[in-house]
């Protein structure tokens, strides 16, 4: 079973001539982070895994990352625009509570665009409904991990891809 892998940024740019990295989240980073044994780099659209070697955070939402068998500004150009996942839930915020930050964000679907905005939350029995209203509309939609492609905080904007005929 593969494990469940939570986007932590991307890599930017280079830094130095070692190999170390730029790496920025649209998410907040903690100091845990720079306990990461190990990270994630979408290559041709396949998570590789990567020792990580080092990782100190610069502000909180960018950290110099620096892999091992990455040891050259060359090896780190070859992954300047990768997004980078790790297996570590990147809060320690019940989900409850991570569900009301939510709230009033923009839903953005793959093939649809704007889906409308976060209204509420509601836990059926284990199961996750997000009700989004677009003016006069509202749409209920059942959530599931994979769906969710990308939380973006700072813009308030959540990226989903709907199942077809969804919308």
């Amino acid at each position: 079973m593969e494990p469940h892998l939570n986007l932590l940024g991307k890599i930017v740019k280079t830094h130095g001539y070692n190999g170390t990295m730029v790496l920025v989240s649209d998410q907040t980073l903690d100091d845990d982070m720079e306990r990461l044994e190990e990270i994630f780099a979408v290559i041709d659209g396949l998570p590789v895994p990567f020792p990580v070697e080092d990782l100190t955070l610069l502000t909180d939402t960018s950290a110099h990352l620096r892999l091992k068998f990455v040891g050259s500004q060359n090896e780190a150009r070859e992954l300047l625009g990768c997004e980078v996942f790790t297996t570590v839930a990147l809060n320690d915020q019940e989900p409850e509570a991570e569900f009301e930050t939510w709230m009033g964000c923009t839903v953005l679907d793959t093939r649809h665009g704007k889906v409308g905005v976060v209204k509420n939350m509601e836990d059926y029995n284990g199961n996750l409904v997000m009700q989004i209203v677009d003016g006069e509309k509202e749409t209920l939609i059942s959530l599931y991990p994979e769906m969710i492609t990308r939380f973006d905080h700072h813009a308030k904007n959540i990226y989903i891809t709907a199942p077809d005929g969804y919308f």
